[in-house]
């Protein structure tokens, strides 16, 4: 497995809205992004400079994407 460490958030934004998906609201200091496919929204902080590997595993499984896509992915963005 590749070693996944913390993502800068705006990365991880950009990201995601490579993958389709789209802000829908802020609830406290948390983003929640989805797109109608998913069981579930993503979730982390957007207040953050960083978002910790463990978040984005977490959020990765949701989406149904390995982390070594994940990372050949953001090396392309």
């Amino acid at each position: 497995m590749s070693k996944l460490g913390s993502i800068k958030t705006r990365d991880f934004k950009k990201f995601l809205k490579s993958e389709g998906l789209r802000y829908y609201r802020t609830e406290g200091s948390h983003e929640i992004w989805g797109k109608l496919e998913l069981t579930r929204p993503i979730t982390f902080r957007g207040a953050k400079k960083e978002i910790p590997a463990f978040h984005i595993r977490t959020n990765l499984r949701t989406l149904g994407i390995s982390v070594n896509d994940f990372l050949k992915k953001m090396k392309k963005l």
